[in-house]
């Protein structure tokens, strides 16, 4: 039986199921859901309480800041962002590239793609609302998701 390419890339890459705004709200909730019921952690999660209240506290602040470029900001000014950040990553196409500059066009291309996650759910939604709004009312939160 010979080997089939795919099934073995399904072994080795991982695929993202969902954006990376739909994947802080799921991180937020599980640790948020870890706080509420404390007695049922492990040992290993009640020593790291300290680290893990930062890590809720940069959750938090990292969703207030996509909020915040969300419900500021237009779908052309996205628009006009990847548009320049593609003309930068065609320079470097066309010259070649250098270490720093590999960094800074995967850097690009992230941007990118995280820029055009927000414009689909612009066009879903026109605001995003508080982190703990999303965790009362599930049916938004798949809005996201999808």
């Amino acid at each position: 039986m010979p080997l089939d390419a795919k099934k073995l890339k399904a072994l080795f890459v991982k695929k993202q199921n969902h954006s990376t705004l739909a994947g802080l709200l799921m991180e937020y909730a599980i640790l948020k859901r870890k706080f509420e019921e404390p007695d049922g952690q492990s040992w290993y999660f009640k020593q790291g309480i300290s680290s893990r209240k930062k890590r809720l506290s940069n959750l938090i602040k990292q969703f207030n800041a996509i909020k915040s470029t969300f419900n500021t900001t237009t779908i052309d000014i996205f628009l006009e962002k990847i548009n320049e950040n593609n003309s930068v990553c065609l320079h470097y196409e066309k010259r070649g590239i250098n270490t720093i500059q590999q960094i800074h066009y995967s850097k690009l291309k992230a941007e990118n793609t995280f820029l055009h996650e927000l414009i689909g759910l612009k066009s879903k939604m026109n605001q995003l609302k508080e982190i703990d709004h999303y965790l009362s009312h599930p049916e938004e939160f798949l809005t996201i998701m999808d």
